[in-house]
Protein backbone atom coordinates (compact mmCIF):
# COMPACT_ATOMS: atom_id res chain seq x y z
CA UNK A 1 0.00 0.00 0.00
CA UNK A 2 1.56 3.43 -0.89
CA UNK A 3 1.29 5.84 2.15
CA UNK A 4 1.84 9.36 1.32
CA UNK A 5 1.60 11.80 4.61
CA UNK A 6 1.44 15.66 3.86
CA UNK A 7 2.30 18.67 5.41
CA UNK A 8 1.68 21.79 3.84
CA UNK A 9 1.55 24.19 6.48
CA UNK A 10 5.02 26.28 5.77
CA UNK A 11 7.02 27.62 3.47
CA UNK A 12 10.55 26.15 3.78
CA UNK A 13 13.46 28.83 4.01
CA UNK A 14 17.08 28.26 5.01
CA UNK A 15 16.78 30.46 8.39
CA UNK A 16 13.29 28.69 9.80
CA UNK A 17 14.11 25.45 8.45
CA UNK A 18 15.72 23.45 11.85
CA UNK A 19 12.76 24.89 13.97
CA UNK A 20 9.55 24.28 11.14
CA UNK A 21 10.85 20.89 10.15
CA UNK A 22 11.32 19.62 13.66
CA UNK A 23 7.95 20.98 14.45
CA UNK A 24 6.26 19.41 11.16
CA UNK A 25 8.04 16.21 11.12
CA UNK A 26 6.97 15.60 15.22
CA UNK A 27 2.94 15.21 14.19
CA UNK A 28 3.77 12.94 11.26
CA UNK A 29 6.30 10.88 12.73
CA UNK A 30 3.47 10.42 16.01
CA UNK A 31 1.27 9.27 13.42
CA UNK A 32 3.41 6.58 12.10
CA UNK A 33 2.71 2.60 13.41
CA UNK A 34 5.36 0.85 15.37
CA UNK A 35 6.48 -1.18 12.37
CA UNK A 36 6.87 2.04 10.11
CA UNK A 37 9.00 3.22 12.38
CA UNK A 38 11.02 -0.10 12.57
CA UNK A 39 11.23 -0.94 9.56
CA UNK A 40 10.23 2.52 7.01
CA UNK A 41 12.51 4.71 5.25
CA UNK A 42 12.21 8.03 5.25
CA UNK A 43 13.04 9.71 1.52
CA UNK A 44 13.27 13.63 0.73
CA UNK A 45 15.06 15.44 -1.74
CA UNK A 46 17.93 16.96 -1.57
CA UNK A 47 16.97 20.52 -0.92
CA UNK A 48 19.41 22.34 1.23
CA UNK A 49 16.91 24.18 3.10
CA UNK A 50 14.95 20.43 4.24
CA UNK A 51 18.52 18.88 5.08
CA UNK A 52 20.14 20.96 7.89
CA UNK A 53 22.45 18.68 9.98
CA UNK A 54 19.91 19.29 12.95
CA UNK A 55 16.98 17.83 11.00
CA UNK A 56 19.37 15.26 9.93
CA UNK A 57 19.98 14.16 13.67
CA UNK A 58 16.44 14.62 14.81
CA UNK A 59 15.11 11.96 12.43
CA UNK A 60 18.27 9.76 12.96
CA UNK A 61 16.23 9.33 16.61
CA UNK A 62 13.23 7.57 14.32
CA UNK A 63 14.76 6.10 11.17
CA UNK A 64 18.60 5.52 12.40
CA UNK A 65 20.30 4.44 9.11
CA UNK A 66 16.89 4.70 7.10
CA UNK A 67 16.57 8.05 5.88
CA UNK A 68 17.78 8.73 2.11
CA UNK A 69 18.27 12.05 2.16
CA UNK A 70 21.70 14.65 1.74
CA UNK A 71 23.72 14.59 5.26
CA UNK A 72 22.92 10.98 5.53
CA UNK A 73 24.67 7.59 4.82
CA UNK A 74 22.12 7.06 2.22
CA UNK A 75 22.73 10.20 -0.31
CA UNK A 76 19.47 11.97 -2.39
CA UNK A 77 21.58 11.14 -5.75
CA UNK A 78 21.50 14.80 -7.58
CA UNK A 79 19.51 14.74 -10.38
CA UNK A 80 18.04 11.60 -10.05
CA UNK A 81 14.51 11.73 -10.82
CA UNK A 82 14.80 8.52 -13.21
CA UNK A 83 15.91 6.08 -10.61
CA UNK A 84 13.20 7.84 -7.67
CA UNK A 85 9.87 6.30 -7.84
CA UNK A 86 8.18 9.81 -6.33
CA UNK A 87 9.51 11.52 -9.37
CA UNK A 88 9.32 9.14 -12.46
CA UNK A 89 6.30 7.34 -11.44
CA UNK A 90 4.03 9.07 -8.23
CA UNK A 91 3.94 12.91 -8.59
CA UNK A 92 3.76 12.27 -13.21
CA UNK A 93 0.37 10.14 -12.52
CA UNK A 94 -0.98 12.22 -9.68
CA UNK A 95 0.00 15.91 -11.02
CA UNK A 96 -2.54 16.69 -13.75
CA UNK A 97 -5.47 15.22 -13.07
CA UNK A 98 -5.21 17.25 -8.97
CA UNK A 99 -4.25 20.71 -10.88
CA UNK A 100 -6.73 20.44 -14.16
CA UNK A 101 -9.08 23.09 -12.16
CA UNK A 102 -7.55 25.77 -9.90
CA UNK A 103 -7.13 24.74 -5.68
CA UNK A 104 -8.45 27.16 -4.05
CA UNK A 105 -7.40 26.03 -0.48
CA UNK A 106 -4.60 23.94 0.92
CA UNK A 107 -7.34 21.48 2.16
CA UNK A 108 -8.55 21.43 -1.24
CA UNK A 109 -5.36 20.40 -2.16
CA UNK A 110 -5.12 17.98 0.68
CA UNK A 111 -8.21 16.33 -0.20
CA UNK A 112 -7.31 15.77 -4.47
CA UNK A 113 -3.98 14.63 -3.78
CA UNK A 114 -5.41 12.16 -1.17
CA UNK A 115 -8.48 11.01 -3.30
CA UNK A 116 -5.45 10.41 -6.19
CA UNK A 117 -3.33 7.91 -4.00
CA UNK A 118 -6.41 6.10 -2.68
CA UNK A 119 -7.32 5.69 -6.42
CA UNK A 120 -3.55 4.00 -6.81
CA UNK A 121 -3.74 1.78 -3.75
CA UNK A 122 -7.08 0.73 -4.96
CA UNK A 123 -5.32 -0.77 -7.93
CA UNK A 124 -2.43 -2.76 -6.93
CA UNK A 125 -1.41 -3.85 -9.99
CA UNK A 126 -0.80 -0.28 -11.24
CA UNK A 127 1.27 0.43 -7.91
CA UNK A 128 3.52 -2.82 -8.18
CA UNK A 129 3.87 -1.88 -11.89
CA UNK A 130 5.25 1.44 -11.18
CA UNK A 131 7.61 -0.09 -8.31
CA UNK A 132 9.05 -2.56 -10.52
CA UNK A 133 9.95 -0.49 -12.44
CA UNK A 134 12.70 1.13 -10.34
CA UNK A 135 14.49 -2.64 -10.75
CA UNK A 136 14.15 -2.26 -14.75
CA UNK A 137 15.70 1.68 -14.43
CA UNK A 138 18.49 0.59 -11.82
CA UNK A 139 19.92 -2.12 -14.64
CA UNK A 140 19.34 0.39 -17.24
CA UNK A 141 21.31 3.17 -15.60
CA UNK A 142 24.04 0.48 -14.72
CA UNK A 143 24.05 -0.67 -18.43
CA UNK A 144 24.52 3.14 -19.25
CA UNK A 145 26.84 3.54 -17.08
CA UNK A 146 25.60 6.30 -14.66
CA UNK A 147 24.57 8.44 -18.10
CA UNK A 148 20.98 9.34 -18.68
CA UNK A 149 18.71 6.29 -20.14
CA UNK A 150 15.19 7.95 -20.05
CA UNK A 151 15.42 7.55 -23.77
CA UNK A 152 15.75 4.11 -23.59
CA UNK A 153 12.62 2.66 -21.26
Amino acid sequence: MLELKLQFNVVFRNTNCSTLSRRNLTPFIEELHDEELRDGLFQQDGATAQCTAETSDFLRTFFDDRIISRNTANDYPPRSCDLTPCDFYLWPRIKNPIFVTPIPTIDELRRRIQQKINEINENPLELTNGLNSVRRRCVMCVEQQGRHFQQFL
